[in-house]
């Protein structure tokens, strides 16, 4: 219902601004109250602003596309086409992607906050308990790797042998 009303208020106007006149919000009521409708002023008036600028990113759109047509078959100073809309798009983008990065830089930041307090938290966790530090410790993978320190160490011990055996026999 505010939909239809819209459109017909949109192309009675010849001021197409943001917000209805007090008639026109009047009218519009009066309008969908015909059709079995009862709404207030205020969500008219937000349907309103929101159709509103639905409308203007449309048209901006279509003129965009349009530039991209008169761009694209080199017709822009042909046709004096104005390109304002592409300036716009532009912009709009690229207000995005800024505001893109710095809530991902943020996000990050507060991630690895998050993070480093939680390996703090568990270090000290670690620290005042004598059982985790003894599991730590004394794990499988620590004894693999002691097991790995002394064996390289024997193949160290061989390697000197067997350089020394080849320098007597020099």
């Amino acid at each position: 219902g505010i939909n239809a009303e819209y459109g017909k208020q949109w192309y009675q106007r010849r001021v197409r601004g943001k917000h209805l006149e007090n008639d026109e919000l009047t009218t519009v009521r009066r309008n969908l109250q015909t059709q079995g409708v009862d709404v207030p002023y205020e969500i008219i008036s937000t349907v309103w602003e929101r159709l509103y600028k639905v409308t203007f990113l449309n048209r901006a759109l279509t003129s965009a596309q349009q530039c991209r047509k008169a761009f694209y078959h080199r017709n822009i100073a042909c046709n004096a086409v104005e390109c304002n809309d592409v300036v716009l798009f532009w912009r709009a983008i690229r207000m995005l992607e800024i505001t893109s990065n710095a809530l991902r830089l943020q996000i990050m930041n507060t991630e690895a906050q998050r993070l480093e307090k939680e390996v703090k938290q568990y270090l000290e966790d670690v620290s005042r308990d004598e059982d985790k530090k003894k599991e730590l410790i004394t794990g499988k993978r620590v004894e693999l790797a002691e097991e790995l320190r002394s064996v390289r160490s024997i193949q160290d011990k061989l390697e000197s042998f067997i350089d020394e055996l080849k320098k007597e026999h020099e």
